[in-house]
């Protein structure tokens, strides 16, 4: 039992130590939580499981090579960078679009009409958000994929899922905390620097595509 729970401890914390450093799920988090989405968090980061899911089945199925093929990493690199610099560009629009009403209006009534995407839309932009971002494929290659192996080695299932509890306790507890924290924090900040917010957020978004377009990944 103690075995277990060191393994959820180590994934728990190799997970988080991912999860804090701003990539294109934190910045759409925190974006989000302050157009007024109270569960931006935890339904943007149910997108990011999504995908994850789909990288361990390849694994068990034995298919993770696929995700070392050149096209495979080209295809990622290019299709996703635009995803993002579209995704960015929206961010952008609804931005210089806000008005100070609105952010007063979805602080008193907790309308979630102050943002474009729905439920269903936030879980979408997660997943593409993660797909689009080859230092996560990257990151489940040659960290990832030997923690699992290694685990089950030392625990079988038993230790496949104490890896996974870790892995996806920390992720869904970071970004929910930290969009409910930018959410409550509409309540002190003034529109203008809630839309300063959301410019750094989407320019971040932005140069991280370029910087993935134009680098030897």
């Amino acid at each position: 039992m103690l075995e277990l729970a060191g393994i959820v401890a180590a994934s728990f914390l190799a997970a988080l130590s991912g999860a804090v450093v701003p990539g294109p799920i934190f910045a759409l988090v925190v974006s989000e939580s302050l157009r007024g989405r109270k569960f931006a968090g935890p339904l943007i980061i149910l997108g990011h499981f999504i995908i994850e899911g789909v990288i361990i089945l390849l694994i068990f199925l034995g298919l993770d090579p696929l995700l070392e093929h050149a096209g495979v990493k080209i295809a990622i690199k290019y299709v996703g960078g635009v995803v993002l610099i579209l995704m960015g560009l929206q961010l952008i629009r609804g931005a210089l679009n806000m008005r100070s009403m609105d952010i007063s209006e979805s602080i008193l009534t907790s309308n979630s009409n102050v943002t474009d995407l729905s439920a269903l839309g936030l879980i979408v932009s997660g997943f593409l958000a993660s797909c689009s971002n080859p230092y996560f494929f990257l990151w489940w290659l040659e960290l990832g994929l030997p923690a699992i192996a290694g685990f089950t080695s030392i625990a079988g299932l038993s230790g496949f899922l104490s890896f996974l509890a870790g892995h996806v306790a920390a992720d869904f507890l970071w970004f929910s905390f930290l969009g409910f924290s930018f959410y409550r924090g509409r309540r002190i900040l003034s529109w203008k620097i809630i839309r300063l917010l959301l410019l750094v957020s989407a320019a971040y978004i932005i140069c991280f595509a370029l910087y993935m377009l134009f680098a030897h990944i």
